[in-house]
């Protein structure tokens, strides 16, 4: 019976493909929003004088191109869930439109047709003018039915975020599965470690028992191949010494040594090895990375742990420089001591050119008071999340208010490949009626759908994950026919 059931299994790859900047997207692309530090829902009462109520407020919305022309791009709001960290809290859901452009300045126009706790509203934008580059959405907006007791408005600060993955500095215990997270995996924010430390070092050779390693720089290459750094030198049965500067992958080599990483700006002292704390490979090949030590250049001067430096190859030789001190990245914050450095643990530059980092040491700024090593900050001058929020789906249960940041990488539609993966294999299961799924693809990261028709609708049967194979188990003894399509970003 199974066996007659085979043919009609059917697996179809599809991809869907996203532009890699915004102002190029075609009218198929859906973009998942996430509202980040900054975000309120405001309540006032016009003919009271009770204080206005300002709550910090969260959530997704899904941002659709429907119509684009040499002036403007109009997008459908599409699935909004917005909740305040309040008791009770406000819901808001419901739909809207945005549009961007200009035939002189630049400007925006936000509408949305929502739900605030089960009561209609209409909001819309009252002032026009674009503050923040795109694809980051900053805008304010006001409701337009009149209510005089409770007049909401809305503070929105959004981000094409789908998953943010990093490393902490700490290990920490989760309170809801009472599961050990150390400071070498790699974790997302959603609450779940992306991949264990045993298994991004265990290709690297190391004589075992190995001990949990401290990783400092993460990215994530073609294919899925995890790029990351150690903190601390170490010596493999295979690799020879390894160390901390060295750029590695989860499978089994050296990418780059750190004293070629660093062999332009012919440091001095020369050493073989500078360590490295943050690492983004940018779509053109450019590597961009920091490093443990403050040292002199003959070719750019003075280098501190806290500068963004790059690496380049160009025409076969290799080329570095300062991509952004340490001071430029810090500046909009009005640090209130601006002499020290306070390093830097990790980055990602958007496409715009906003770079999210994070810092190695915390400071006091003139804007926010104390920010820490751990939050997510932006050389905008912007906090992005707060450490203890980015940890906060894993609810630990031990009481530190701050278990740092040490890696990064950003599961965004903004940078997604051009090219669609494909399925190697099928190769059917009738014993047990699993399916084993391989395929390839240039994307960085993916994630298997299945829907019981060709048409869909197609729901996620993985997570959003570097390996490039899944097998589903038991699906022959469930159903007649199963359709696949792979997405990646």
């Amino acid at each position: 019976m199974r066996t007659a059931l085979l043919p009609l299994l059917s697996c179809l790859a599809q991809c869907f493909n996203f532009a890699g900047a915004f102002a190029q997207s075609s009218t198929n692309q859906t973009w998942a929003y996430r509202l980040v530090e900054g975000s309120y829902l405001v309540d006032d009462c016009l003919i009271c004088e009770r204080p206005t109520i300002q709550w910090p407020l969260r959530g997704t919305f899904n941002l659709a191109l429907v119509e684009e022309n040499p002036l403007f791009r109009r997008f459908a709001v599409r699935d909004i869930n917005f909740v305040t960290r309040s008791d009770p809290p406000y819901v808001t859901t419901g739909q809207g439109t945005y549009q961007i452009g200009g035939e002189v300045a630049l400007r925006q126009d936000m509408v949305l047709d929502v739900e605030v706790n089960g009561q209609r509203k209409i909001f819309t934008n009252d002032v026009a003018t674009v503050e923040r580059r795109e694809p980051m959405i900053e805008i304010h907006l006001v409701q337009t039915n009149q209510d005089l007791i409770h007049f909401f408005s809305l503070d929105l600060v959004a981000a094409p975020v789908r998953e943010i993955w990093f490393s902490t500095a700490h290990g920490m215990t989760t309170s809801n599965s009472n599961k050990t997270i150390t400071f070498g995996d790699l974790i997302s924010f959603s609450g779940r470690v992306v991949k264990s430390n045993a298994d991004l070092v265990g290709h690297l050779g190391f004589m075992p028992p190995v001990p949990t390693l401290g990783i400092d720089a993460v990215d994530i290459a073609s294919g899925g191949e995890i790029l990351f750094s150690l903190n601390d030198a170490m010596f493999s049965e295979k690799l020879g010494q390894i160390g901390g500067g060295d750029v590695l992958s989860d499978r089994g080599r050296i990418v780059l040594k750190s004293a070629d990483l660093m062999a332009n700006f012919a440091p001095k002292p020369s050493l073989p090895d500078y360590g490295l704390d943050a690492l983004m490979v940018m779509p053109d090949g450019e590597i961009l990375f920091s490093i443990t030590t403050n040292l002199m250049s003959a070719t750019a001067g003075g280098i501190t742990h806290g500068d963004i430096l790059s690496y380049r190859v160009v025409g076969g030789a290799a080329t570095n420089r300062v991509y952004k001190t340490n001071q430029q990245l810090l500046s909009a914050f009005r640090p209130a001591n601006a002499a020290p450095n306070y390093g830097l643990d990790a980055l990602y530059v958007w496409p715009s050119g906003e770079i999210w980092f994070s810092t190695e040491t915390g400071f006091n700024s003139q804007i926010y008071g104390p920010v820490s090593d751990g939050d997510l900050l932006s050389d905008r001058g912007k906090i992005i999340f707060r450490n203890l929020e980015l940890v906060s789906a894993f609810a630990p249960v031990e009481a530190l208010t701050n278990f740092g940041l040490d890696a990064l990488f950003i599961v965004t539609d903004v940078t997604a490949p051009v090219s669609p993966p494909k399925f190697l294999n099928l190769a059917l299961n009738s014993q047990n009626g699993n399916v084993p799924l391989n395929w390839d693809g240039p994307g960085k990261v993916f994630q298997l759908e299945k829907a019981p028709d060709v048409v869909g609708p197609y729901l996620p049967i993985t997570p959003i994950m570097v390996e490039t194979n899944f097998t589903d188990v038991g699906t022959l003894t469930n159903s007649t026919k199963a359709f696949y399509r792979i997405r990646q970003w």
